[in-house]
């Protein structure tokens, strides 16, 4: 039987996209084809084979790679990226080919040495929001990777994809240092926004402080930083993050305690739950966190990272593959005490 031949395994995968191929290949198909035969034959090949990677198919203008090492398929991403930069520094620039690329760590099935499912899936969706000669890489990968490798990856919020139930934390990475991505918008704990609008509701535990949110969450974090931990009396809090013009009080409002320079945080002046965090300065003002628990539904609203790390208690032991970030390696955070003259405590 057919299906007695399908295996599954993880596997890094590897998927590669050329830039307006299409365009390339109706101005010059022969050129074109010559151009991308060259650039496999003398770098990408060569590449994948140094950092043992098994090329499962081309798929004309795209390639799709599998490494049994994260590792390795992060640099071999790399490599070809910044091969590629240097190959086309004397071509005219509408000749150039050049790639976008999405690296995963996932369960792949395999049939016929074709390999498929989530796992491949959720790489082709990174290669289409990367830049041309950048690679996007999911929290999977930067879990594994992050501080192993030479190379800076780019924090650029957690997105949802299409026929993916989960939303992706997505980094990126450019051999071009004054690169930008389109999606790396400054953005304090938040990911990118989508286009359906629900209402969001919550509360406080005596119910005499409500709010309802109209846009849909920009992602959500757990923060282990001593002052989340004073505040909550809890090891570890959630927040979700909204647009803060989207965020509203419908029956009573919270106190308020300003516990930094930076921020204030609101909690019920009758039953003391903690109900959201927000800006005081700058940019900052734009979003409002609600603390998770707060919501009614707070089981919509699964974490993508941790932050405030250095505080984790050593008792607590989370086990996922989110990436981990000290308050003190955060952007977002830089940004905001150096806005007040400050550095993060």
């Amino acid at each position: 039987m057919a299906q007695d031949k399908i295996e599954r395994r993880l596997a890094a995968i590897l998927v590669a996209d050329v830039v307006g191929y299409s365009r390339m290949m109706g101005e010059d198909e022969a050129a074109t084809l010559l151009a991308l035969q060259e650039h496999r034959f003398a770098l990408i090949d060569p590449t994948i084979g140094q950092y043992h990677g098994r090329i499962v198919k081309l798929m004309g203008d795209g390639i799709l790679v599998e490494f049994h090492s994260v590792h390795d398929a992060v640099e071999c991403a790399a490599a070809i990226q910044s091969g590629m930069v240097s190959r086309n520094a004397s071509v005219s620039e509408g000749r150039q080919i050049r790639f976008r690329m999405g690296v995963n760590l996932g369960d792949v099935l395999i049939e016929n040495g074709d390999i498929y499912g989530d796992g491949v899936n959720i790489a082709a969706r990174l290669q289409e929001i990367a830049e041309p000669n950048g690679v996007c890489i999911s929290n999977s990968v930067f879990g594994h990777i992050d501080g192993d490798v030479d190379h800076t990856f780019a924090d650029i919020g957690a997105h949802e994809f299409k026929n993916i139930t989960k939303p992706i934390r997505v980094y990126h990475y450019s051999p071009d240092p004054s690169a930008k991505p389109a999606h790396a918008a400054f953005r304090p704990f938040i990911d990118m926004p989508v286009e359906k609008r629900p209402l969001i509701t919550g509360g406080c535990l005596c119910g005499n402080v409500r709010y309802e949110a109209t846009e849909k969450a920009l992602g959500s974090m757990l923060c282990h930083c001593r002052i989340c931990q004073k505040f909550s009396g809890a090891p570890v809090l959630g927040g979700t993050t909204f647009l803060t013009e989207a965020l509203h009080f419908t029956n009573g409002n919270p106190k308020f305690f300003e516990s930094s320079h930076i921020a204030e945080r609101g909690f019920c002046r009758d039953c003391g739950t903690a109900l959201v965090y927000r800006g005081v300065i700058g940019v900052w003002t734009k979003w409002i966190m609600v603390f998770t628990a707060s919501l009614d539904e707070p089981e919509k609203f699964p974490p993508t990272y941790h932050l405030g790390i250095e505080s984790s208690m050593p008792w607590l032991d989370i086990h996922d593959d989110l990436p981990r970030t000290k308050c003190k390696d955060s952007p977002s955070l830089i940004e905001a005490y150096k806005f007040v003259g400050e550095e993060v405590p």
